[in-house]
């Protein structure tokens, strides 16, 4: 194989291919079009842009709660300010950028999260 960049961010997921156990000692981060997550050990919080108006960040428990349908992030706020934070931190430190990428003229619907629509 080729050398792996030092500064690169993530873990090898070989061992679970493998057959072999593994846990994650490690915040792990992601955005895709401007939907945006954070998965600290049984916490998950996410941002999707999909729901007009909704601009709050949901926490849930996936320990207790793996089809996310109790969003707790009411009863956890500094959890959620916390990793907020955390996701900020990640995001400029691998240069996530702002969606939409390019300005949406005004009167025109952000197609790119309605693919059935194409």
């Amino acid at each position: 194989g080729i050398p792996i960049p030092s500064n690169l961010e993530g873990e090898s997921f070989l061992p679970l291919l493998r057959g072999e156990s593994q846990c994650r000692q490690r915040p792990i981060f992601w955005e895709h079009q401007g939907n945006c997550a954070v998965r600290d050990g049984k916490w998950k919080l996410v941002y999707g842009r999909c729901e007009e108006g909704d601009d709050d960040w949901e926490l849930y428990d996936m320990n207790k709660d793996r089809t996310e349908l109790n969003n707790l992030a009411s009863q956890h706020k500094d959890r959620v300010e916390q990793m907020i934070q955390m996701w900020k931190e990640w995001a400029e430190r691998v240069g996530v950028k702002p969606w939409p990428l390019h300005p949406i003229p005004e009167g025109e619907k952000d197609w790119s999260n309605l693919p059935w629509l194409w």
